[in-house]
């Protein structure tokens, strides 16, 4: 594999498709040839891109191991340098998620479609709660993963979890990615994690209304006129990514000490 290959890990809801998709369009836009992946049953990862649910690669996988479906109807150009494909997987309460990530993303290999990209984004569903969930990492898919965390006791939790996984299985953590949430003290509480586990913050993303509302109208908020606070900050987060040269070295925490160590700076609040 030939480029750079990044996932985006996180708790379950703190925008990681927000920011993998406008990482994708931003780097398309610099013209290297980008393959955004999403990996997750539900696939939802090009929702922002398109006005329609994409057909999933575990759906048509049957046709496309026979000859009778081909690759286009699964990677999908969506804007100029860009393509998608979404991993899908079996419906909720059928069958193993992450045995059909790891099958989508050994066809992807096996097609050539990674030798064609420049950059590829995966967007992980949720929290490594299984090894399936750790496929891009596991199985040599991935150079660097970005851990996405807000200032909230269960985001910082889950990204301290991440971390823990990521060290077990010998992954390549790049770096902490800040997507604010909007209350009081929540950047000092995100920096102050990052020095306690090791792991340097790639970009600091703000609370915005403009993506909520964007993202409601299916845009992406790179795209949307006046956006620049956001355009800004997620165009540095792009040039940080493609700049990496060296993985981190995390030290994640006991989640005793990180739960006493949040309620102490909850404690010393200057604003209370």
């Amino acid at each position: 594999m030939s480029g750079r290959r990044i996932a985006i890990y996180g708790k379950g809801g703190i925008g990681k498709t927000t920011i993998a998709v406008n990482l994708a369009v931003l780097l398309a836009r610099r013209g290297l040839r980008t393959l955004l992946v999403g990996c997750d049953p539900k696939k939802d990862t090009a929702r922002l891109l398109t006005s329609r649910l994409l057909p999933s690669l575990m759906e048509r996988y049957d046709a496309l191991a026979s000859g009778a479906a081909a690759p286009e109807e699964v990677l999908l150009p969506v804007r100029e340098n860009l393509l998608v494909c979404e991993s899908g997987g079996p419906r909720p309460g059928v069958g193993c998620a992450g045995r059909g990530i790891l099958i989508a993303l050994e066809w992807l290999q096996k097609s050539g479609a990674y030798e064609r990209a420049d950059v590829v984004l995966y967007d992980v569903l949720g929290d490594v709660v299984c090894g399936g969930f750790a496929t891009p990492v596991t199985r040599g898919f991935t150079d660097t993963i970005c851990v996405v965390t807000s200032g909230e006791q269960a985001s910082l939790l889950a990204a301290n979890n991440i971390l823990r996984g990521m060290e077990a299985v010998g992954g390549k953590v790049g770096g902490l990615i800040f997507n604010a949430r909007g209350f009081d003290g929540e950047e000092r509480l995100a920096h102050a994690f990052a020095q306690m586990a090791n792991t340097p913050l790639l970009g600091e993303i703000p609370c915005s209304q403009r993506i909520k509302r964007e993202e409601l109208r299916r845009h992406v908020v790179c795209e949307a006129e006046g956006a620049e606070a956001e355009k800004r900050a997620l165009t540095a987060l792009a040039e940080r990514l493609l700049a990496l040269e060296h993985a981190a070295s995390p030290r994640p925490l006991d989640p005793e000490v990180l739960y006493a160590a949040i309620e102490q700076m909850e404690r010393c609040d200057p604003d209370d």
